[in-house]
């Protein structure tokens, strides 16, 4: 049986993912604080009760970051269309702050 993960279903999402994925921790939280931003006001079905903010296990590369771990939730949870724009959103993002980080 061929499983794919939730973001390997689009090529887009799946490029957006592995560049988080391998960018510096300090990369991520930046990058999960602006998905929440931009996924908090659309209205879709999704909630983090207590017991998920506090109790997550570490099974996914994501889940080391309790911040990276929501954005990657919201970014799973949100409309396929919209999902789509805001990872060419992260890949743009990605690229800015390596580009950014590596002048210093």
């Amino acid at each position: 049986m061929n499983r794919k993960r939730w973001y390997d279903i689009d090529p887009t999402v799946s490029r957006a993912v592995a560049k988080l994925e391998k960018a510096e921790e300090y990369i991520q939280i930046r990058c999960a604080d602006f998905i929440i931003d931009r996924l908090k006001n659309i209205d879709f079905n999704m909630e983090l009760s207590l017991d998920d903010q506090y109790n997550y296990i570490l099974r996914r590369w994501y889940d080391k970051n309790i911040k990276v771990s929501h954005a990657m939730e919201y970014l799973k949870n949100a409309p396929v269309d919209v999902r789509k724009e805001l990872a060419l959103e992260i890949i743009d993002f990605i690229k800015e702050y390596t580009d950014y980080a590596k002048k210093f």
